[in-house]
């Protein structure tokens, strides 16, 4: 079942961003508008507090890297005729680099969330290396660097800028690849886990059951010192 539409944005506050399908609206707030926002939202004496069921703070998460083919065993499947060849997959990440040669004629659509100037265009090269990693096909070394899927078809979702994977964009990326097919979505990306959950947890729960989307999300990248598995990973 879906959710409660998104509120309206409270005074102290404009909306950049509305996710009804998750009752979500994303604000942003000058530095000197804050306690307005805070009055309106927490209410004063004598004025009911606007409708918000929760506030979260928007945090920035960060791309992480990915195993290599051979290690999956991608050879062993390929041979085996499991090539991906029908499945749509979203990589949601730093967008990916259209003049790359092993990605030409796979990525069937592409959008950027992160309001970049260069649009869906990679300019740090996360994205095109995991979009590679998953269906690139080879072009470029003559077959040496075959992503795993090599015949999967591939969406790509901006959700990555120069300094960090703003939630917000992260959530219209999930809502977007959700909902535009995708049988698989591909987050290599992660932040510190919250105590109690967070947003990107209930939304990769939420699409799950919602729209059946797989999601395939980074952990163990911080090494055995760390927490190994991070959000939205922990869901």
């Amino acid at each position: 079942k879906g959710r409660a539409a998104a509120p309206a944005a409270p005074r102290g506050a404009r909306a950049v961003r509305s996710l009804p399908r998750l009752g979500v609206t994303v604000l942003r707030t000058e530095k000197r508008d804050t306690p307005q926002l805070w009055r309106s939202v927490a209410g004063t004496p004598g004025r009911a507090p606007t409708a918000a069921g929760k506030l979260w703070l928007v945090g920035k998460l960060r791309p992480n890297l990915d195993a290599s083919v051979p290690q999956v065993g991608a050879p062993s499947a390929w041979a085996a005729g499991h090539t991906g060849r029908g499945v749509k997959v979203a990589v949601l990440d730093t967008g990916y680099d259209q003049q790359h040669p092993d990605l030409k004629g796979v990525v069937a659509d592409a959008k950027d969330f992160t309001g970049s100037e260069h649009g869906v265009q990679d300019v740090i090269g996360h994205g095109t290396h995991v979009a590679s990693t998953i269906a690139g096909r080879g072009a470029a070394s003559n077959g040496k660097y075959t992503g795993v899927a090599k015949g999967a078809q591939l969406i790509a979702g901006k959700v990555c800028g120069d300094f960090g994977c703003p939630e917000d964009a992260i959530l219209a990326g999930m809502d977007w690849a959700a909902n535009s097919g995708a049988k698989v979505v591909n987050l290599s990306l992660g932040g510190d886990p919250t105590e109690g959950g967070d947003l990107l947890e209930e939304a990769v729960d939420y699409y799950t059951a919602s729209a059946g989307t797989l999601f395939v999300i980074a952990a163990g990248n911080s090494g055995p010192q760390a927490e190994t598995v991070s959000s939205p990973g922990t869901a």
